[in-house]
């Protein structure tokens, strides 16, 4: 049973991370690694959250900001 709750554990993480890569990856259209609230305005749930998920207030969405 600890075996499974690990494996879980493990393959939760990673899909958080591919998740987060991908959101990257589709949204940064000028590729400088974070996302503007521009950029964030083509997917309508990001853009709702976009000021929550900006903890330090730049105007971007970071990869560290997309993980929390």
């Amino acid at each position: 049973m600890k075996k499974l709750i690990v494996i879980t554990s493990l393959l939760f993480a990673s899909s958080s991370v591919l998740a987060q890569d991908d959101i990257m990856d589709a949204l940064d259209a000028d590729n400088d690694g974070r996302i503007s609230l521009e950029e964030a305005s083509s997917d309508a749930a990001l853009s709702s959250v976009f000021t929550e998920l900006d903890v330090n207030k730049d105007g971007y969405l970071s990869a560290s900001e997309l993980e929390s």
